[in-house]
């Protein structure tokens, strides 16, 4: 009897290491197929009564499906549609049975390798491991790098746009950082980002390159099992750079738009040995352009080289390097009054530049060099490090409001000069085992890991001229020789964590289990003063843990509870004995459901989560010059999501997010109940991409985006709300071979951004500091792809 299952080539690409036991044929083929990232269905009858041997080892997935066929007197078959159907062999006979149909995700997805169209399955940064987004016990969000090209993304947070969970736009038209909110809790500095499993962490405001990016994961809620401390309890925003590739590609893109751009940007790789056992991959950007607002800039270069070297079949080594240089501003905040429509002056334009031309600027360079090795002692255990150091460094100069408005059209402001300079090491070391005892298998996970950060900052303050923000003049000086304030401080921050998670898996239950201890130190010395502001130590243990339940069908219900820590610095009372302040704690309980759809590429999520901030700084009522860890800050919410190949022309990715935030213990009584400034209660998104396939629009697709953004409270004390509002997107692509083959491989785009200009106010802090938004912008882009 034959025995053979036939598959595309690119499915049968990369070696997967797999733990199924023998049992039902039906089991097997569900278990194969979440591991793999195969897409199946089947009927019961079909399968009724067939066992399978299981799967214990490395295969690739021609040869998994084989073994589990084996006996079953069944086969797999690749379909012109693309897709795989089960059938018997031709000496059995078929009639009466129904298909079974297999979908392969193309090239086989894993977390660290592109992802063919919007939706991926498998995810690592909730776990550091290869895991099923449906056996992930938290709620995960994936954007890959074909939507963010579909979509023209500039930044990270333009990546998130259309994710529920996160506000992207709080800040108002921004190049030069990434400032987001996640959960209600907005990013402090670098606090939520990370990159390649590692904390990136730099000095002044910094964004990413998305070219640069496979993927970008946004991992909801506490993070500190995995990451160690947090700042942000709302979730993690993790990157997955480009990496070598087995086979050769390439990509070459020019683009221009609003803002005078010129851009290029390449992106090749492949083997560079016969044996395939060195590949290389190689990505660059240049680009000269001006911000949406006046005078502001948005230049770039980006450079990353990476090597991949694989002596055997048994080890894996990946060189990681890049370097990035900004030259961008950070928009300053402008009071209310300015741009709510209540001055007899009218509304400042959203590009006005309230700073000073010629004197602002921001330059940011963050260059690293890291590695990742990996070796397998054999089926069951394998040992991996990552690392990486890096060096940032900020020269910011910028003018900034510093009243309200004077007569009607005037503020004061002042000057702000920034040098500073980070450098950053850190190293995780893995051993990750998959064993089983009696019917339940582990994926083990256990790790060391250590970080270092030295950062170097010099700044100085002063008054700068005022400013007629209805009819500026920018033609007054700044003075730097008159300041008001100087500082120059060194930190030292040091953070060693051991880790134990393991991921179990009894018939479709699926438990994850992690502990975690870190050990942090933080030294900062104030130069000037010749004086030691901190030397303190701190210690935290947190945990996680999950439980799912993955259906047939591809339903899977889960629950999960997370914790996260932050160190604070600071003191209580002499009175209160002025002991050291405990870390800040994040704990969240949520409860969701998932939905993969059998034999479609979709995903879809809903989340519903109760997660808490304690052992938040409010004032000591004994002495108001001190603070008491008593506060605590609450976010309840529901958040809806889906990504999805609707039809074979129509994709999709929408999101709706509920939030309830508010201050439930505070020392100040008008605080209590109150919602911080800057959140909505609700969030909103729907982009909908059409590819044409027939007559004269073959190979022009069209894809329309809503984002809409519920009002928020302008202030902590919510005495005034900003107005809601919405914005839409528009991407028109074309692809040229369909009009000449002659041109294959080549592609033209335009994608524009607040397509109708709406004016609109972003958010604001307080009554005196509100972002503006972004007016309409466009990206015309051709690229060539090989």
């Amino acid at each position: 009897m034959r025995e053979t299952a036939v598959v595309t080539p690119a499915a049968t690409e990369g070696l997967r290491e797999y733990r199924i036991p023998a049992g039902p044929l039906d089991e097997t083929l569900n278990r194969f197929g979440r591991d793999s990232g195969l897409l199946l269905s089947f009927t019961q009858g079909q399968v009724q009564g067939l066992r399978s041997p299981g799967l214990q080892g490395r295969f690739t997935v021609a040869a998994g499906l084989t073994a589990l066929l084996r006996g079953s007197g069944l086969e797999a078959r690749v379909q012109s549609h693309g897709g795989y159907v089960l059938s018997r062999v031709p000496q059995v006979t078929e009639a009466g049975l129904a298909e079974v149909r297999v979908t392969a995700n193309a090239d086989r997805e894993s977390p660290w390798a592109p992802v063919a169209g919007w939706v991926a399955t498998r995810a690592s940064t909730a776990t550091k491991t290869d895991t099923s987004l449906l056996e992930t016990p938290q709620a995960v969000s994936v954007i890959t790098s074909e939507q963010m090209r579909d979509q023209a993304v500039q930044s990270t947070a333009e990546a998130l746009r259309y994710t529920a969970g996160v506000r992207t736009d709080y800040s108002g038209a921004q190049n030069a950082g990434n400032a987001l909110m996640l959960r209600g809790f907005t990013t402090s500095g670098q606090g939520g980002a990370y990159l390649d499993g590692m904390r990136v962490r730099t000095v002044g405001y910094w964004a990413e390159e998305p070219f640069g990016l496979e993927r970008l994961e946004f991992f909801k809620g506490p993070t500190s099992v995995m990451f160690g401390q947090s700042a942000v309890p709302g979730g993690a925003v993790a990157m997955v750079s480009k990496r070598p590739t087995q086979d050769q590609q390439g990509e070459l893109e020019l683009s221009t738009g609003t803002g005078n751009r010129k851009q290029v940007a390449i992106d090749v790789g492949g083997p560079l040995a016969e044996e395939g056992n060195l590949l290389y991959r190689f990505v660059a950007l240049a680009r000269d352009a001006d911000m949406y607002v006046d005078n502001f800039k948005d230049d770039r270069l980006y450079i990353a080289p990476s090597l991949t070297w694989k002596p055997d079949g048994s080890t894996r080594v990946t060189l990681l390097s890049s370097y990035q240089k900004n030259w961008a501003n950070f928009t300053s905040l402008i009071p209310y009054a300015a741009v709510d429509g209540s001055s007899p002056f009218g509304r400042v334009p959203m590009a006005r530049d309230i700073g000073a031309p010629g004197f602002d600027g921001d330059t940011n360079v963050l260059a690293s060099l890291g590695y990742e090795v990996e070796h397998a002692f054999n089926d069951h255990w394998t040992a991996q490090q990552n690392f990486r150091h890096s060096y940032g460094h900020s020269d910011m100069r910028f003018v900034y409001r510093t009243s309200g408005l004077l007569s009607g059209t005037t503020i004061n402001r002042s000057y702000d000069l920034r040098d500073m300079t980070a450098r950053n090491t850190t190293v995780d070391n893995q051993l990750k085992g998959r064993f089983s005892t009696q019917a339940v298998t582990h994926n083990l996970l256990l790790g060391l890991d250590y970080a270092r950060y030295e950062g170097d900052s010099r700044t100085q303050t002063g008054a700068a001229p005022s400013l007629n923000l209805f009819q500026p003049d920018y033609s007054n000086a700044v003075n730097t020789s008159a300041f008001t304030y100087r500082s120059s401080q060194l930190e030292t921050t040091t953070q060693m964590g051991v880790y134990a998670q393991d991921q179990l898996r009894w018939n479709r239950w699926v438990g994850t289990l992690g502990v975690r201890h870190d050990r942090v130190s933080t030294r900062i010395d104030d130069r000037l003063a010749n004086a030691v502001l901190t030397d303190r130590d701190w210690t935290a243990t947190t945990s996680r843990a999950g439980l799912n339940y993955v259906f047939d069908n591809g339903w899977a219900p889960y629950v999960s509870y997370a914790q996260s820590f932050n160190p604070v610095s600071g003191t209580t009372s002499p009175a209160r004995g002025s002991r050291p302040f405990d870390p800040e704690r994040g704990v969240q309980r949520e409860v969701g459901i998932k939905f993969q759809p059998t034999g479609a590429r979709s995903f879809f999520t809903l989340a519903a989560f109760d997660l808490r901030r304690q052992n938040v700084s409010t004032l000591d009522p004994n002495n108001t010059s001190y603070s008491v860890q008593t506060g605590e800050v609450r976010a309840k919410g529901v958040e809806l999501e889906g990504v999805g190949q609707i039809t074979r022309n129509l994709k999709m990715v929408g999101a709706y997010s509920v939030l309830d935030i508010e201050t439930t213990r505070d020392n100040t009584a008008s605080n209590i109940g109150k919602s911080p400034a800057r959140v909505p209660a609700h969030l909103a998104s729907l982009w909908l991409d059409y590819a044409f396939t027939d007559g004269l629009v073959d190979g022009l697709s069209i894809g329309l985006g809503a984002r809409y953004t519920g009002s928020s409270w302008g202030d902590a004390a919510n005495t005034f709300k900003v107005p809601a509002y919405t914005l839409m997107d528009l991407a028109l692509r074309y692809d040229l071979a369909r009009a000449n083959p002659a041109w294959k491989g080549w592609s033209a785009s335009v994608n524009v951004r607040n397509l109708s200009n709406r004016y609109y106010v972003a958010a604001c802090a307080f009554a005196l500091g509100c972002n503006l938004g972004e007016g309409r912008t466009a990206i015309a882009r051709l690229s060539y792809k090989w």
